[in-house]
């Protein structure tokens, strides 16, 4: 296996770039882009588009293929072209064929790639293969922020949990709702309502209490950010809600999570949600379920909205905030912070600060 070269690292870009654009439809699989170059200059690329489909690196062979037959290209040029990939190629049979086979079978010459496969099936066994097909193998490139990228991917193999996001808005004098008066006009502007179903689009699943779904009757999907819409789940304890609440009438029906007990903690909350395909959670609240995750310290990022102008004077205050938040900034007429979990170390398992700030920033950067 060779290190990389300069002239790789635009090209890996690429694949990270088309990795992403499908967000949580590839849930529980992680996010994959590929590119194939010739003589340096891209000529095929594909990324994996939803769990069950055809992987990256067949998406963007089958467009290498159409390329050789327009241009009349034979085998020659098939061993002078590079596939770039933003995770190592599969070596197994899942849903679909390894991945190695069609590298294989189509000729190419030089694979280099952005980081190996954490996922035990997989872990080193593709780039194997390949090395003993006397391929030229070159990475990793760009590793850690192809890791960052497949955060929720990596947190399911390495924790046996969901990627826990948790997310909520407050007014100036922090509240979340008016309490027993009810919700209480909208919180946040147009902009940063947007900018929630981006961010719900990311993720596989969302969770809201009983009470919240009962007081608020919230539609709860994607729709300003288009599709991919998160799966739905309610907590609450074992009482029937109303048949005509909105989220009832999705397809599929919400995932119910019981209210953890003595005998019943989060981690059973995340052996349902694994189980049903989610490698990846938003929590929306109310506040005595946003409250479980934040007493137990299990979440991985928080997002909080606040408007500076709105007061409620009474009502259901809003959880307190970690200390030094990764980003502070303005989103339309509210104020946008993001909180990492001291888990995340910068050097050691995620990006430098400042690549980390600039993946949240253009998030809110909505119209």
């Amino acid at each position: 296996m060779r290190p990389p070269l300069p002239l790789d690292l635009p090209f890996i870009h690429r694949c990270l770039e088309l990795a992403e654009g499908p967000a949580a439809a590839v849930s529980p699989n992680p996010l994959v882009g590929a590119v194939i170059t010739l003589n340096n200059q891209m000529v095929a690329e594909g990324y994996h588009q939803a769990c069950g489909s055809a992987h990256a690196e067949v998406n963007a062979l089958e467009e290498w293929k159409a390329y050789l037959q327009i241009h009349q290209l034979d085998g020659e040029a098939a061993k002078a072209a590079t596939l770039y990939i933003s995770l190592e190629p599969c070596n197994h049979q899942g849903r679909t064929p390894p991945c190695t086979d069609a590298i294989l079978a189509s000729g190419i010459g030089t694979v280099v790639f952005a980081c190996t496969d954490p996922h035990p099936l997989v872990q080193g066994r593709g780039l194997q293969r390949l090395l003993e097909a006397n391929l030229e193998i070159r990475g990793p490139v760009l590793e850690k922020e192809a890791r960052w990228m497949n955060r929720r991917f990596e947190t399911t193999v390495h924790h046996q949990r969901p990627y826990i996001v948790l997310k909520w808005a407050r007014t100036a004098d922090g509240y979340l709702d008016q309490g027993e008066q009810g919700p209480g006009p909208k919180i946040s502007g147009s902009l940063a309502q947007k900018w929630v179903h981006g961010l719900r689009r990311q993720q596989a699943a969302l969770l809201v209490g009983a009470r919240t779904v009962l007081v608020d009757d919230p539609i709860l999907d994607a729709r300003l950010a288009g599709p991919p819409h998160p799966r739905i789940a309610v907590a609450g304890d074992s009482r029937p809600l109303p048949m005509d609440l909105q989220v009832l009438r999705k397809v599929p029906q919400p995932l119910w999570l019981p209210w953890p007990s003595a005998p019943y903690s989060l981690a059973g909350w995340h052996e349902i949600l694994l189980e049903a395909g989610l490698n990846s959670l938003l929590v929306e609240g109310g506040l005595k379920t946003l409250e479980l995750f934040l007493n137990e310290g299990c979440w991985d990022e928080i997002h909080v909205l606040e408007n500076p102008t709105l007061r409620f004077g009474k009502g259901t205050p809003a959880p307190p905030e970690p200390e030094n938040p990764l980003v502070q900034l303005q989103l339309g007429t509210d104020r946008y912070r993001v909180y990492l979990h001291p888990g995340w170390v910068p050097g050691q398992n995620a990006p430098d600060l400042n690549y980390l700030r600039e993946h949240f920033i253009p998030q809110t950067s909505l119209t």
